[in-house]
């Protein structure tokens, strides 16, 4: 399959999403936040575009809960409502480009996407049901989002951070046969014993319904179908670079890392490196929003993480 047909499944998805915003349909890096059809500032700007990562094939795609906004509530500019780069300025962003480097790639090697791309209503945390469940730009739900990025990035392996973007994954490839998500609970999908930090093949966790694995096909022929690992979410509560070594936070970090680590090696043959590398300067790297005000938060709070050996 050419890179031309890949990029333009991407296109397409981001078209819908955006179905409303012209200036972000005519513009797939954003470099403006989204504005309506009238050229008003949308209040909750939409987080997908070029700034999730490429729009071709990748190894691997992250499924986080919703974008973070440093403690700003909405307000303030750092996070991916300010930026539109998700997993960008905060404690959960930082944290999760150590994992990135962990296993030597950066974001220009992989596609980051969310249970809801935008900011919940009350300005954080995790997202709803009802959120998730309702529609964004011409996508029935944030589901039908989550389905066609799937389907369109071809991963080998998804990572669900947090239980919101694992339980959003398994509703997005499971679809019922009347078209209606239905966001199963924890329990239901750990009742046969999955835990965190494990591979398990998504068939084996999800049950893919016939029109997902039939597009996954046509898409990616005998190529099959993603192996998941849920992780605990790398947010400030859960993983923090201020905390002493003997912390719960410092050890969940460390697991965080360790189990994927062996999941790129188990399912996609790779080594990772020994040491962590810095990231590159192009692609998502090269944008002013990363250069000016993200990847400055994002070093100091690496240096922490280096600083405690991880």
């Amino acid at each position: 399959m050419t890179l031309a047909v890949q990029e333009e499944r991407f296109r397409a998805i981001h078209r819908r999403v955006h179905e409303g915003h012209p200036s972000c349909i005519a513009d797939e890096w954003l470099s403006d936040t989204c504005r309506d059809a009238r050229g008003r500032r949308v209040a909750r700007p939409i987080v997908w575009s070029r700034r999730n990562g490429p729009w071709r094939q990748v190894p691997i795609v992250f499924v986080g809960a919703a974008p973070g906004n440093a403690g700003g509530m909405g307000s303030g500019d750092l996070g991916a409502h300010a930026t539109r780069i998700p997993f960008g300025g905060d404690v959960a962003g930082a944290n999760l480009d150590v994992l990135l480097g962990s296993i030597g790639i950066d974001r220009n090697d992989t596609f980051i996407t969310a249970s809801l791309n935008q900011l919940p209503a009350r300005g954080g945390g995790e997202p709803t049901n009802a959120e998730i469940l309702a529609p964004v730009g011409a996508y029935p739900s944030s589901i039908h989002l989550l389905r066609d990025t799937v389907l369109a990035a071809g991963p080998r392996l998804v990572v669900a951070l947090g239980n919101v973007g694992l339980r959003t994954l398994c509703a997005a490839v499971s679809l019922p046969a009347n078209g209606q998500p239905r966001i199963p609970s924890l329990a239901r999908i750990t009742a046969g014993g999955y835990q965190r930090n494990e591979t398990v093949p998504i068939e084996s966790l999800c049950a893919p319904d016939g029109e997902f694995t039939r597009l996954w096909r046509e898409y990616w022929g005998d190529a099959p179908l993603p192996v998941v690992l849920w992780l605990t979410h790398p947010s400030g509560q859960n993983m923090s670079q201020y905390d002493r070594t003997d912390t719960v936070f410092h050890t969940r970090m460390l697991d965080a890392r360790d189990a994927l680590r062996r999941a790129v090696r188990s399912v996609l043959g790779w080594k990772p490196p020994r040491r962590r590398k810095p990231h590159g300067e192009a692609g998502i790297y090269a944008l002013p929003e990363w250069r000016e005000r993200i990847g400055p938060r994002h070093d100091k709070l690496d240096a922490l993480w280096r600083e405690r050996g991880v």
